[in-house]
């Protein structure tokens, strides 16, 4: 919302102009926008699901953080490679950047709705694993 409020300021109310060249009016482009944010926030769950299973099976935080982000930036890497064809699909990463769609005139929900979906059911996957490590770890410090 910050970042909404001085855009506005700096630079006034107008039309977005996509990257395709579409323009979307003011209030269209800021739902939108706050839409993506949504929307990312909801794909990057896998990636807190993965830190909360990695935290609870080592006792250094930012192994379980190096960790995530080492997963995430290799699965970002094996979705470029596309002699995987369809495994690509099932990657966490492959649809991080659906939210561009938001930015033409006729909104896709398509990659959208499977991307999110695929987030939700890695980070609760990976929740379980972390909440079934957790109840069978031996706490003693």
């Amino acid at each position: 919302m910050v970042s909404v409020v001085v855009g506005t300021l700096a630079y006034g109310a107008g039309d977005l102009i996509s990257p395709t060249g579409e323009a979307l009016s003011y209030w269209t482009a800021v739902g939108r926008v706050l839409l993506g944010a949504v929307y990312v926030v909801v794909n990057l769950l896998w990636v807190a699901g993965l830190a909360l299973l990695l935290s609870v099976s080592t006792d250094a935080p930012l192994g379980a953080v190096g960790g995530a982000v080492m997963v995430s930036i290799v699965s970002q890497i094996l979705d470029q490679i596309t002699a995987l064809e369809d495994l690509r699909n099932y990657l966490p990463t492959h649809y991080a950047s659906a939210w561009s769609g938001l930015l033409s005139s006729t909104v896709d929900w398509g990659d959208m709705a499977r991307g999110a979906f695929g987030s939700v059911t890695w980070a609760a996957v990976l929740c379980a694993a972390a909440v079934w490590r957790f109840s069978r770890k031996d706490v003693t410090s």
